[in-house]
C-alpha cells in the first residue's frame, strides 16, 4: 500500500490562467511593468540605412594640395598638362584642379577624393621627374603627407614634419582655416592644349 499523498487536483481557475496562483490582473500589471518606455514604432535598420550612412562620410568636404618647387602657378598648370601625356595607365587630371602661386612655390588645388588627390600627385610628379613633390590631403579629422618622386608614390608621412617646409596657406587649408574658394580662381591645367603647356613652362620659369 503506498503511503503517497496523492497529488491535490489542481484548482485552476477564470482567475488564475497560467496556474501559478496569481491572478490574471496581476500579470497584466507585471507585463506592463517589464516592456513600459518599449515601442514598437521604430523600423529596423536596413542595409540602405547603412549605406546612407557611409555615402554620408565621403560626401564630407575633401582638400588635396600638391606642394611643388615649381616657381609659379603657370608653369605648373603647363607641367601638369604634359604629365598627363606623359602617363600610360589613363590617369586624367582630376576635375576642379587648379594652380596658385604661393611663397614657397606654386601648389595645385582642389576638392578631391582621396584616389582623386594621388592621381594628382602622380601626373605632377611624372613630369617633374626627380623633383620630389609632397601631396596633402584631408578629409573631417583625417590628414595624410605623401612623398612623390618620378611619377611613382613614395613614403606616407607626418604632415607635421614637412608643413613648416611650404607656405602658410597649406596649413591653413588642412586645418579649415582657409577654404578652397576664398584663394580664387587660379589656373586650370587641363584645359590647356600641349602647345600652350609648353609655352606656360617657358614663360613660367620667373617669378614677375
Amino acid at each position: 500500500m503506498s503511503t503517497v499523498d496523492p497529488e491535490e487536483p489542481r484548482q485552476d481557475g477564470p482567475g488564475d490562467p497560467d496556474g501559478t496562483g496569481r491572478p490574471a490582473d496581476d500579470i497584466d500589471a507585471e507585463f506592463a511593468r517589464l516592456t513600459e518606455g518599449l515601442t514598437l514604432d521604430d523600423a529596423p535598420l536596413t542595409v540602405e540605412d547603412v549605406l546612407t550612412e557611409d555615402a554620408g562620410e565621403e560626401q564630407e568636404p575633401a582638400v588635396a594640395v600638391v606642394a611643388t618647387s615649381v616657381v609659379t602657378a603657370k608653369a605648373l598648370a603647363g607641367v601638369i598638362r604634359l604629365g598627363r601625356e606623359a602617363r600610360t595607365d589613363g590617369i586624367d587630371i582630376p576635375t576642379g584642379t587648379r594652380t596658385l602661386d604661393t611663397g614657397t612655390g606654386a601648389i595645385a588645388v582642389g576638392p578631391h577624393a582621396e584616389t582623386a588627390a594621388h592621381d594628382l600627385a602622380a601626373i605632377t610628379s611624372a613630369a617633374l621627374q626627380r623633383n620630389g613633390i609632397v601631396l596633402f590631403w584631408r578629409r573631417g579629422d583625417r590628414m595624410t603627407a605623401t612623398r612623390y618622386k618620378n611619377g611613382e608614390r613614395g613614403e606616407d608621412i607626418s604632415p607635421a614634419i614637412v608643413l613648416g617646409a611650404v607656405d602658410d596657406v597649406v596649413e591653413e587649408l588642412l586645418l579649415g582655416a582657409t577654404d578652397l574658394a576664398e584663394l580664387g580662381e587660379g589656373l586650370d591645367p587641363s584645359a590647356l592644349t600641349r602647345a600652350e603647356a609648353l609655352e606656360w613652362i617657358a614663360s613660367g620659369k620667373k617669378r614677375k
